[in-house]
């Protein structure tokens, strides 16, 4: 079980993803344990919720892809890439997050759309992302990474500390990668998961099982812009999480990258995420379930 579980959360208070998995007799892997709370990004208990979208509408408009239809569905690897759940299509401007409170929704991130809008419509993209640009474009991927954690069928990885800092910057624990693809098969496309691969001691395969699962990875791709979000907690660094390509926005890197100089891949998933485990410390190896 991770650090920030709570063994106490009564069953009726968790995801429902969570439920499903326990009811069925699945072996969870390692996650965030917490109450579904009244809004995934504060600390609010009560007044207006409000319903987020994934996508925002005026990103769709400016696609043409408000009926573009999404199937969420979860794969299982230990069953060989069969699907494990699903959920029903529905057009992507019905695609949100329901527990968000409407401060959050018409505060921060209505002021992180209009900051982020003229930077991700930008057409054509040229020269270099400027330093202000990749911040606020890494906070806008961060926010979308973790509205798809919390509201899709995937575990729970991003703990609340790290989710409510997103209100105010980008905390500690985030990575964010982008490249462009040549496929692409409507406009928008995303996947949850852990990091592809590790090196480590051999004997410290269980604890560095253990931070795979706890570690997130994200791709979202938007038209040929794609963005690999990475969120990983202590003893793991970002920096630890490292790329077969792909160029860093965040945490900066000594050299600004450019548009036109972005990596081009075949597809979406088509970049490799690494832990470089030999200078990680070592942790507790307690728990190291494989699951869902």
């Amino acid at each position: 079980m991770a650090e920030d579980q709570d063994p106490t959360v009564p069953l009726s208070d968790r995801r429902k993803f969570d439920r499903n998995l326990i009811e069925t007799g699945n072996r969870l892997a390692h996650r965030v344990v917490e109450p579904v709370p009244f809004c995934w990004f504060c600390d609010r208990a009560a007044g207006k919720r409000s319903k987020e979208h994934i996508f925002p509408q005026w990103l769709l408009k400016h696609h043409g892809a408000m009926d573009e239809r999404v199937h969420p569905i979860r794969i299982s690897l230990p069953l060989g890439g069969a699907v494990a759940s699903e959920r029903g299509q529905r057009p992507l401007r019905a695609h949100f997050n329901g527990e968000v409170c409407a401060d959050c929704n018409n505060g921060w991130m209505s002021a992180l759309e209009v900051s982020a809008a003229p930077i991700l419509t930008q057409d054509p993209r040229r020269g270099e992302i400027a330093a202000e640009d990749a911040i606020i474009l890494a906070r806008w991927f961060a926010k979308t990474a973790v509205n798809l954690n919390v509201s899709q069928p995937f575990r729970l990885l991003v703990d609340k500390a790290a989710r409510h800092g997103l209100a105010t910057g980008i905390p500690d624990g985030f990575a964010v990668h982008l490249f462009r693809v040549r496929e692409q098969d409507g406009v928008f496309d995303w996947a949850q998961k852990s990091p592809d691969a590790a090196t480590c001691p051999q004997d410290r395969v269980s604890s560095m099982r253990r931070l795979l699962e706890l570690t997130l990875v994200t791709h979202i791709r938007i038209a040929d812009l794609v963005a690999v979000v990475v969120y990983a907690r202590k003893p793991l660094r970002p920096a630890d999480v490292v790329t077969s390509d792909g160029s860093r926005i965040y945490p900066a890197s000594e050299v600004s990258p450019e548009w036109d100089e972005l990596p081009l891949r075949e597809n979406y998933l088509d970049l490799f995420t690494i832990v470089d485990g030999e200078a990680v410390p070592p942790a507790d190896p307690k728990g190291a379930d494989s699951g869902s």
